[in-house]
């Protein structure tokens, strides 16, 4: 099967390229079109009359690409986070040739009739391990995109209660200056994968303020042991099992985005460390993994064949009732 994967490279978040990444270990073999930064323009058709299966990973990107009627074509969406513009569904319904598949169940009810299948968010869990045996005295808050008041929170927080937290992500000069003048908090910047999974591994607990459908860091900080303290009200929190709702747990929610609710939680964690057991956060992330998404997508092609021949069977079977008429009617036709 020839294979052809299509990406625009337009949200340069850290999902984005851990999807592209997945997907080019699944067809390590396809011919890849538009990686980050060769300048891929939307308005440019791109010649897929080669492939039998393409892959695209945005609107934007399935936007370029005519298809033939022997050809699937299969648009992954990206998570959408709480800084990115919501989904154009004008443009989802123009492309009748599409089949999508969403990340998070959120996207999946905002258009039952589109989004025909769910395929959760890759996360490399064989990188993203636990490694130290002890841990130290900080929070962590990984920072992926602008500066928002959800991460400002997680610095209130800290403050508040004499705790130190380390700030990932974000170049140093996109923090807000306060932040810089707190003496609890420490803005290492942008690193890479090695020092983030470091920072994980000896942290207290990740902070994710965020009101997102899904939080990478949350994820990959449970694959390397570490609890998490998370928005109870949002998709991504339903992957984090919480300490206080069933005795054991990978973490705990916070119900409202106020310093004094994550203050709360945060206490209550501090009060209670023993409750977050790693194991449990192995299993959360485990659900994540590059193999599971891999199955999955596998899963979400082989649903989509299956209903096109199903299609295709119950078209030729009224082709030839028609054909069945008496003989005289086909004889004057």
């Amino acid at each position: 099967m020839s294979v052809i994967l299509v990406h625009t490279g337009v949200s340069h978040t850290r999902i984005e390229y851990s999807i592209w990444e997945a997907l080019n270990q699944t067809w390590p073999h396809s011919s890849t079109i538009a990686r980050f930064g060769t300048g891929f323009s939307p308005d440019k058709e791109v010649d897929v009359s080669r492939a039998n299966l393409i892959i695209s990973t945005s609107l934007e990107a399935a936007a370029s690409i005519k298809c033939q009627d022997h050809q699937l074509h299969m648009c992954y969406l990206e998570p959408i986070a709480s800084n990115q513009q919501p989904i154009d569904h004008q443009l989802v319904n123009s492309l009748t040739e599409v089949e999508f598949v969403v990340p998070t169940k959120t996207l999946l009810n905002q258009n039952r009739d589109r989004f025909t299948s769910f395929v959760r968010p890759p996360v490399d869990t064989d990188f993203y391990s636990s490694g130290y045996e002890r841990r130290n005295d900080f929070y962590l808050l990984v920072v992926d995109g602008p500066w928002t008041v959800q991460e400002q929170l997680a610095v209130d927080a800290c403050v508040a209660l004499k705790q130190s937290l380390s700030i990932i992500g974000i170049p140093a000069e996109q923090v807000p200056a306060a932040v810089h003048n707190e003496p609890q908090v420490e803005i290492i910047g942008a690193v890479d994968d090695q020092v983030l999974r470091d920072q994980y591994r000896l942290c207290k607990a990740v902070i994710c303020p965020r009101d997102v459908d899904f939080d990478l860091s949350a994820q990959e900080a449970q694959s390397c042991g570490a609890p998490v303290v998370i928005f109870g009200g949002c998709e991504a929190a339903q992957s984090v099992i919480c300490f206080e709702q069933h005795g054991l747990g990978s973490g705990i929610h916070f119900a409202e985005q106020s310093s004094a609710s994550l203050i709360s939680a945060m206490r209550e964690l501090e009060l209670r460390p023993q409750r977050c057991q790693s194991v449990i956060g192995w299993c959360c992330a485990a659900q994540f993994s590059y193999q599971q998404f891999q199955l999955n997508f596998n899963q979400a092609i082989a649903k989509e064949i299956a209903y096109r021949i199903q299609c295709a069977q119950r078209q030729s079977q009224a082709d030839e009732q028609q054909d069945q008429g008496p003989a005289e009617e086909r004889a004057a036709a």
